[in-house]
């Protein structure tokens, strides 16, 4: 049994070393497609690749808050010259909610720019000036992939890398609720779900001196959301998403037509247009908003006890009869004393943050 079991072993270890061997006499150990095809496999699928092609597990890493398990390459002498290969690579693996993701690593400056440059004719895309690739981290984005480069530097030698993230996105018939947006983290990401003539670049106005630039869902419709980003420039991480009367959009500014109301419906069951009435009853406790004497008139203060989450969801109300001196000189109002005093309030604006 032992003869048999040792013959398998040593069957096993001829297998990788032959494949190898084999990627060696090509001159090329990884490529783009390799990381692509990667990032899409389930793990043990992907444990099963990554050692096919000459990695050999080492242990896990802690990076933070994150456990990453570690894949070196195995080295082997060449063919021709019997040199040792003198470049170290690895692979990482993490798990991350609602994503795919792993991470290659080498000593290799060529070979890391190699993998660049293949990225960039596979279609992927890159906001930031690529000219220092070898200095910057730069993110490159293309359908439901984004490849974020990395470099370390240990025992005085620097090693760049590939960070590869496949988004995993719900089923379609999940997406109901305002707040299951909060799943596209990037304009790229929108545009490959939802289709690309249904995502435009935009500029939302949040004052004359204050511009982001921004990407809105469905212009112009009753289905209408802005996408706010903390990284404009790549268009990704959302710093909030906005529902309801948004006219300060650059692509609105000479606009007449008539935008419908939202019917975007939030998880916690508020929704653009219904009343100051209706959200009173809705978060179960008296609670206050701005006036007339303030800066930020009709927002809902986000310190409020009771059912609704104002901070994560940031209201703000419009009103059809306050032009009244009461409410013009009131810094701040009880809902229920509006309401006593029969005003018309409804939500205008939602700012969800995630």
């Amino acid at each position: 049994m032992k003869t048999k079991a040792n013959a398998k072993i040593k069957k096993s270890i001829f297998f990788s070393i032959f494949c190898v061997a084999s990627l060696i006499a090509k001159g090329q150990v990884m490529s783009s497609d390799n990381l692509l095809t990667m990032a899409g496999l389930a793990k043990p699928k992907l444990e099963s690749y990554i050692s096919k092609r000459g990695f050999v597990y080492k242990g896990k890493d802690q990076v933070k808050d994150t456990l990453q398990g570690r894949y070196d390459y195995l080295k082997i002498k060449k063919e021709k010259d019997k040199k040792i290969d003198s470049i170290t690579r690895s692979f990482f693996l993490e798990d991350v909610q609602g994503t795919s993701l792993i991470a290659y690593q080498t000593s290799s400056f060529p070979e890391f720019n190699a993998l660049v440059e293949q990225f960039k004719k596979d279609g992927f895309y890159c906001n930031q000036p690529a000219d220092s690739v070898e200095k910057e981290v730069l993110l490159f984005q293309h359908n439901d992939i984004t490849v974020r480069t990395f470099f370390t530097v240990a025992d005085t030698i620097k090693s760049y890398g590939l960070r590869v993230q496949k988004k995993l996105f719900p089923n379609p018939k999940e997406v109901n609720y305002a707040d299951d947006l909060l799943a596209f983290t990037s304009h790229e990401y929108l545009a490959y779900y939802f289709g690309k003539n249904n995502v435009k670049n935009d500029v939302y106005f949040f004052s004359e001196n204050e511009v982001a630039r921004c990407s809105v869902l469905f212009l112009n419709t009753n289905r209408q959301v802005v996408f706010i980003w903390k990284d404009d420039v790549n268009k990704c991480t959302i710093d909030h998403l906005l529902f309801g009367g948004q006219q300060k959009l650059e692509s609105l500014k000479q606009n007449d037509n008539f935008i419908a109301e939202s019917n975007w419906i939030f998880k916690s069951g508020i929704h653009p247009g219904m009343s100051l009435f209706e959200l009173r009853r809705l978060h179960g406790f008296d609670f206050k908003f701005c006036g007339g004497n303030s800066a930020n008139s009709g927002s809902v203060l986000p310190d409020n006890a009771g059912k609704l989450n104002f901070k994560r969801e940031n209201i703000i109300l419009s009103c059809i009869n306050c032009n009244d001196q009461k409410f013009a000189s009131a810094a701040v109002i009880d809902a229920d004393d509006a309401i006593t005093d029969e005003k018309i309030l409804f939500v205008l604006t939602i700012a969800l943050n995630p």
